[in-house]
């Protein structure tokens, strides 16, 4: 995987362009639990294919909860107490219309009511 570092990157620490190629911003540079969670997009992506995974992610709430919430559950092996901030950020960060007690939850693997 490649890293790109830059600040222009300000409205998140990582972004997982394509495949191989991971653009984060200088803050979080060396942040395993980032790089582990980019490197699940990576792999999302090379399993759905580069062009079907950015159109569902855009276009379909499911497939972007799905897609976040796998990627943060491995961030949360890094950061076990960062569960609250994850979950804030799935709820407040991806358009997806769920409360931060539901994003907790799916983290959690808890079955959803």
């Amino acid at each position: 995987m490649r890293i790109v570092s830059t600040p222009l990157l300000f409205w998140a620490d990582g972004m997982t362009v394509a495949p191989g190629l991971v653009v984060v911003h200088p803050r979080v540079r060396k942040d395993p639990g980032l790089l582990a969670h980019e490197a699940v997009h990576e792999r999302q992506m090379r399993e759905v294919g580069l062009l079907r995974f950015w159109w569902f992610y855009f276009t379909c709430r499911p497939f972007r909860l799905w897609a976040e919430v796998e990627a943060y559950r491995v961030s949360l092996k890094y950061q076990p107490a960062g569960l609250r901030h994850f979950a804030r950020a799935i709820a407040r960060g991806y358009l997806l219309g769920i409360s931060e007690a539901q994003a907790q939850r799916l983290l959690r693997g808890e079955v959803q009511r």
